[in-house]
C-alpha cells in the first residue's frame, strides 16, 4: 500500500540522519522546542513538520487515518508520495524482519547515545582545561620562586666579591709583616733587649689581631657556604618540580590533542620552560664557580697560617 511505502521511506531516511546527516543535527537540535520559530521553507521547517505530522498520524486510530487519508488534497499526496519514493531508490530491505516500531526505537536510542557521548566529552574536556590553568598557575608560581632564587645568588656572589677583597688586603698584611720581620731580623744586632721585645710584644699584638681577623672570615666564610648548599638544594627540588609539572602538563596536552583539540599556548609554553632551564644551567655554572673561590681562599687561609707558624717560631 501506498502509505506502506511512505513509512518505510521515513524510516530509511532516519537511518541516513542517523549515520550522520548534517540537516538531522539541526532537526535533533531543534526538536527539544518544536514550537521555535525557522525560516519558511528551511529544511529544518519541513523535517519539523513531517515530524509533526508523524505525532499526529500516531494519536489517530485507524478509522481517523483513512478518514485523513479521504480527506488529503491529491495533489499533496502525490508530491509525498513522489518525494518520498525517490528516496527508495537502491535502498535496501529490512534486516532481519526488523519491524517498523523496534527501527524507530533503535534509532532514538543511538540518538540518546551520541548526546550523552558529547555531553561526557564536553565535561572532561573542560575539567582538564581546568587543570591545565591550575598547573599553569603552580608553574608562574615556581617561575617566581626561582626568580628570588636568582636573587639570592647574586647578592651572595657580591658577598663574596668583598670576601676576595679582604683576602687581598689580609695577603698584603702578611707581606707586610714578612717584611717587618726580615727587618727586624737585620737590626737584630743594633738594637738593645728592651727595644726588641717592645716590638716582639707589638708584632705578636697585630698577629693576634690578624687572627682574630681570619676567624671572622672563616666563620663568614662557613655561614656563606651553608647558605649556598641550601640554595643548591632549593634549586635542585625547583628543578624537580618543573620537571613534573612539565611531565604533567605535557601528558594532557597529548590527551587533548587526541580528541582534535588545539592549545595555541603550546609552543609559548615550551620556549618558556627551555628559558628557565637555561637559566637554571646558569645558576648552576655560577655556582661551581663560586666553589672554585672558596677552594681558593681557603688555601689562602692554609698559606696564612703556615706563615704564622714560621713567624713564631722565629721569636
Amino acid at each position: 500500500m501506498a502509505s506502506d511505502h511512505v513509512l518505510e521511506a521515513a524510516l530509511e531516511q532516519m537511518d541516513d540522519i542517523i549515520a550522520g546527516s548534517k540537516v538531522m543535527v539541526e532537526f535533533t537540535n531543534g526538536l527539544t522546542d518544536l514550537g521555535s520559530p525557522v525560516s519558511a521553507g528551511s529544511p529544518l521547517q519541513v523535517l519539523q513538520l513531517a515530524e509533526e505530522l508523524r505525532l499526529a498520524l500516531e494519536l489517530q486510530d485507524g478509522e481517523g487515518r483513512d478518514t485523513l487519508r479521504l480527506q488529503l488534497p491529491g495533489s499533496t499526496a502525490q508530491t509525498l508520495r513522489e518525494w518520498l519514493d525517490k528516496g527508495m531508490v537502491n535502498r535496501q530491505p529490512c534486516l532481519n524482519n526488523e519491524t517498523y516500531q523496534e527501527r524507530l526505537d533503535r534509532l532514538e536510542g543511538d540518538k540518546e547515545s551520541l548526546v550523552l557521548q558529547v555531553s561526557v566529552l564536553t565535561e572532561q574536556v573542560e575539567a582538564q582545561g581546568e587543570k591545565i590553568r591550575d598547573l599553569e598557575a603552580s608553574l608562574e608560581e615556581h617561575h617566581h620562586k626561582l626568580i628570588s632564587t636568582e636573587e639570592m645568588l647574586q647578592q651572595e656572589l657580591l658577598n663574596r666579591t668583598s670576601l676576595e677583597t679582604q683576602k687581598l688586603d689580609l695577603m698584603d698584611e702578611v707581606s707586610y709583616l714578612k717584611l717587618k720581620l726580615v727587618s727586624m731580623d737585620e737590626d737584630h744586632n743594633h738594637v738593645d733587649k728592651d727595644d726588641k721585645q717592645h716590638k716582639a710584644e707589638a708584632l705578636l699584638h697585630e698577629l693576634r689581631a690578624l687572627k682574630a681577623k681570619v676567624d671572622d672570615l672563616e666563620k663568614e666564610k662557613s655561614q656563606y657556604e651553608r647558605k649556598l648548599k641550601a640554595t643548591k638544594t632549593e634549586i635542585a627540588e625547583l628543578q624537580q618540580r618543573l620537571a613534573s609539572k612539565d611531565a604533567e602538563i605535557e601528558s594532557l596536552q597529548n590527551r587533548l590533542l587526541s580528541r582534535g583539540t588545539t592549545n595555541s599556548d603550546g609552543l609559548e609554553r615550551d620556549l618558556e620552560m627551555q628559558r628557565l632551564k637555561i637559566g637554571m644551567e646558569s645558576l648552576l655554572a655560577a655556582n661551581d664557580e663560586k666553589d672554585r673561590h672558596i677552594e681558593e681562599l681557603t688555601a689562602l687561609l692554609a698559606q696564612y697560617r703556615k706563615c704564622k707558624d714560621v713567624m713564631m717560631l722565629s721569636q
